[in-house]
């Protein structure tokens, strides 16, 4: 059986199978030679395929009650048995919580809304009626049935809402200790709302637990992937009962969701992967629609995951009978072939410790309606990309992943909605005291230290656009600024509303214990993300330089490269993707070329003789010993390249002892 924690490749079918007057039969044009082309001309780990939609039909001959009422053949019996033969792992896309046909059969499991209303997709995940009744069943026979490996569970934490059903009122009630006195908890502010939300977190945690146990119970080597369960929508310890992390990232811009994603679901242990979308989707004037990615789009994308030490996997929608698009397949070879030959250097390889940003859970569930959701995810993916775009090795913690502080270089906390828990605000400023960095960006952010005693005085101006610069010469604009002053500080930049009048303090470092705080009176990641500046990363990299030594810098390069070290089986795997092109311009759908990063030169401050390789091309690079470190040159980085340097177990032991 395949373990999908140990899958470095794989594609993704669905088709979302629902009856209509133009429906075909399921299985009408499936041929199994299709099936095999795909298995033997791109080698995947695994297939994942089409097994019941958002609209809750099963496009397989299910005994449960909810197939697709035309079906000429067992599509899935088909799948299952070539695959198998062809030594490939066979996974289901099964919606879970997102769920029409059981929500229209049975509205009272469907959750309700503060009007009384009910909701026509979204189950009710209290009371595990819809998990008993048909996700369980389900999984059983397709793990018994059919022996498929597992399921890639789609429509959950991002889909589940809110339930102001009564049943649920009342149990929250009885559990929390509260009284409504037959109110409804609608006041966001409210400490009982905010308890009610954190309720039906619960709940969906509950029903996850409810439904991995049952199965497993029958079926242990059953494999369940919670679509984004413990990511960037969800930043918690992963539970029991799920053996892999996955999800699919945006269609619009997704070079920088999966910078986030991936580093999100790195940073928990755990086996991951994610999902490109074959296809991306436009809003832009007359290019509005779905148009296919040529190949160097998805290789960008892939690199991104593939850098970082995770599985890839490619989204490919099925005809509406369940058949392949065999056109779109079959010009993903060179996709296939680049993560093939770069296994070896990334897969399962470990992140070393440089910068991180925090990506905090109780800040984030206090922003937005949704329980899981990305609301606010500018002003940590802008810092992420930001990062990347200088060629800074940036991670991503949390506070459950932020139990050993000290291994980070610096820490940077993006603007904040309410704050910090105090328990993680002691932690981090304890962190400064004993000598590590910290750099807090935005009004709330620093307002927060400010609150907290610290020697920083913040004065927010109006919400207007603001000029700022790090040398009086080169100015950036940001809206939302503050001012900032300090008893004992470095300014590193200042603000204005005009350069010809005066300047306020805008970016300060001053001494904390044995480390430093720096502040920035913006929140830069969400502007960053928003509308790139040059002014943006002259700002970040004059900080950064002042607050920590990377193990290794880009000194100079031609492009944009994002890199990142890993180390795996005693090697140091320096990872260099190419960030070139139009990735997040949504007018340019697809693109065809790339232009390359060229004379790439590389500061690695490592102690003794170092040999290094670039991989996967196996050319031998010179390393120039200099006063602190050496420096490493790379002629070219068409898409991803890696320089291989083996290490002794000191290294490991350093960067990773526990």
């Amino acid at each position: 059986m395949k373990r999908r924690s140990a899958c470095a490749f794989g594609l993704h079918f669905d088709f979302h199978a629902s009856p209509g007057p133009d429906s075909p039969s399921i299985g009408e044009t499936l041929k199994e030679e299709d099936i095999r082309e795909i298995c033997r001309l791109l080698r995947p780990d695994y297939l994942q395929i089409d097994c019941k939609g958002h609209p809750g039909w099963a496009s397989y001959p299910t005994l449960t009650g909810n197939a697709m009422p035309s079906i000429k053949r067992d599509t899935l019996e088909l799948w299952r048995r070539v695959t198998k033969s062809e030594g490939v792992g066979l996974f289901m896309h099964y919606s879970g919580v997102f769920d029409r046909k059981y929500c229209s059969e049975h509205p009272e499991d469907a959750v309700m809304r503060p009007d009384g209303s009910r909701s026509t997709d979204i189950t009710r995940t209290f009371g595990l009626k819809y998990a008993d009744r048909v996700l369980i069943p389900q999984l059983k026979e397709l793990a018994g049935r059919y022996g498929v490996d597992g399921v890639w569970v789609d429509g959950e934490c991002w889909a589940t809402d809110l339930d102001f059903d009564p049943e649920t009122l009342e149990a929250f009630e009885r559990e929390c200790g509260i009284s409504l006195g037959g109110a409804l908890p609608s006041d966001p502010a409210s400490m009982e709302y905010r308890l009610f939300r954190e309720f039906c977190r619960e709940c969906f945690r509950r029903y996850v637990r409810h439904y991995t146990n049952e199965v497993h119970r029958e079926y242990p080597d059953f494999q369940i992937i919670s679509n984004w369960l413990c990511s960037d929508y969800m930043p918690e310890p992963v539970p029991e009962g799920i053996d892999c992390l996955s999800g699919d990232f945006s269609p619009w811009s997704s070079v920088n969701s999966a910078r986030t994603a991936a580093r999100t679901l790195a940073s928990q242990g755990r086996g991951w992967d994610l999902m490109a979308w074959n296809f991306r989707v436009s809003r832009t004037g007359a290019t509005q629609g779905r148009f296919v990615k040529e190949p160097c789009q998805l290789m960008q994308e892939a690199a991104c995951v593939t850098s970082l030490g995770g599985g890839f996997q490619d989204y490919i929608p099925q005809y509406p009978d369940g058949s392949p698009r065999m056109w779109q397949i079959r010009r993903l070879k060179p996709l296939a072939d680049m993560i093939r030959v770069r296994q070896e250097y990334c897969f399962g390889g470990k992140v070393v410790p440089q910068a991180t940003v925090l990506l905090s859970r109780y800040d984030r569930y206090l922003e937005g309606d949704k329980l899981f959701s990305r609301s606010g995810s500018e002003k940590v993916t802008g810092l992420v990309s930001l990062l990347c775009d200088i060629g800074r090795s940036v991670s991503i913690v949390s506070e459950h992943t932020l139990s050993h502080p000290e291994k980070w270089g610096v820490i940077l906390v993006p603007e904040l909605v309410e704050g910090l828990e105090h328990e993680t605000l002691d932690l981090l400023l304890d962190y400064a005291r004993q000598g590590g960095s910290l750099l807090v960006n935005g009004v709330n952010a620093c307002k927060m230290l400010e609150e907290a005693g610290i020697d920083i005085h913040v004065s927010k101006r109006t919400d207007e656009l603001i000029c700022f610069s790090c040398d009086g010469e080169c100015y950036g604009s940001v809206y939302g600024s503050s001012r900032l002053s300090s008893s004992a500080c470095r300014v590193f930049a200042e603000s204005c509303l005009d350069p010809r009048r005066k300047h306020d303090p805008f970016a300060l470092i001053l001494p904390y214990g044995n480390g430093r705080i720096a502040c920035v009176g913006a929140d830069i990641g969400s502007a960053y993300i928003l509308g790139r500046q040059e002014a943006h990363k002259r700002l970040m990299r004059k900080l950064l330089d002042e607050l920590y030594t990377p193990l290794c810098e880009v000194v100079s390069c031609e492009g944009i490269l994002e890199k990142t070290e890993l180390f795996k089986d005693g090697r140091l795997l320096i990872q260099l993707v190419n960030m070139n092109g139009p990735h997040s311009d949504l007018s340019v759908p697809s693109f065809s070329e790339i232009p390359p990063c060229r004379d790439v030169v590389l500061r690695l401050r490592l102690k003794g003789e170092v040999k290094a390789v670039l991989r996967p091309i196996g050319e031998s690079l010179t390393a120039e010993p200099t006063s602190d470190g050496v420096l490493i040159r790379v002629d070219r980085v068409e898409c991803h390249e890696i320089i291989e340097i083996p290490l002794d177990k000191e290294f490991e032991n350093e960067h990773f002892a526990e």
